[in-house]
């Protein structure tokens, strides 16, 4: 050990004659390169944090996003259901022509509010969020509702002058539009499920 000593005193007395430094000039510079280096090392430190931080946040942002998706998908798949609800309540209740003479007359209360109101919904979702095999139905959903809407409507207005045959073409009309519904909402569902099972792979 002593001899160990011995050879580091020697190597430093050595370069401090060559470069005619003395031991503590020497111990100065030492020092002040080992703060240079550890200043270095912070900065280097702080700047992997900081780009360690802003992957985390990105990964983040997407992962919301695509949670943020997938329940306005679920919030779609529901309000489908619901408009192919309302849609059978009301068609039941203008399944036949006293029916609907009881409510044109204003003696019976007939409500298409709930229909406007899902259609509105179904309308001020933001169809670009959606992944494309979403927006077609949402689409034909949206139409369909209104045009149900429209027709119950305007039944209600022209039944005086209605026939046996307009009110049969009404009725059928009727059916085919709440068959149109519910295969809608099926095929929304379906890749509503699609989407989730997506970010549940994508979760993990």
């Amino acid at each position: 050990m002593t001899s160990s000593f011995h050879q580091r005193c020697n190597t430093v007395n050595t370069l401090c004659f060559a470069t005619n430094l003395t031991s503590a000039e020497w111990a100065a510079w030492v020092q002040a390169i080992g703060s240079v280096l550890a200043i270095l090392g912070a900065a280097g430190i702080a700047v992997w944090q900081a780009r360690k931080q802003h992957d985390n946040a990105l990964v983040l942002h997407a992962a919301q996003q695509r949670y943020a998706k997938v329940e306005l998908a679920r919030t779609l798949a529901v309000l489908a259901q619901n408009c192919s609800k309302a849609m059978g309540h009301l068609a039941a209740q203008v399944n036949d022509r006293a029916a609907i003479h009881e409510i044109g007359e204003g003696r019976v209360h007939f409500d298409c509010g709930e229909l406007s109101r899902l259609d509105a919904a179904i309308s001020g979702i933001p169809l670009h969020s959606f992944p494309s095999a979403i927006v077609t139905p949402t689409m034909i959903l949206s139409a369909t509702v209104r045009q149900f809407r429209e027709k119950v409507e305007m039944v209600f207005r022209v039944h005086r002058s209605m026939d046996a045959a307009a009110f049969e073409d009404f009725f059928r009309v009727l059916l085919e539009m709440n068959n149109s519904v519910k295969a809608t909402c099926s095929d929304i569902e379906k890749e509503v499920e699609r989407v989730g099972h997506e970010e549940s792979k994508q979760a993990t």
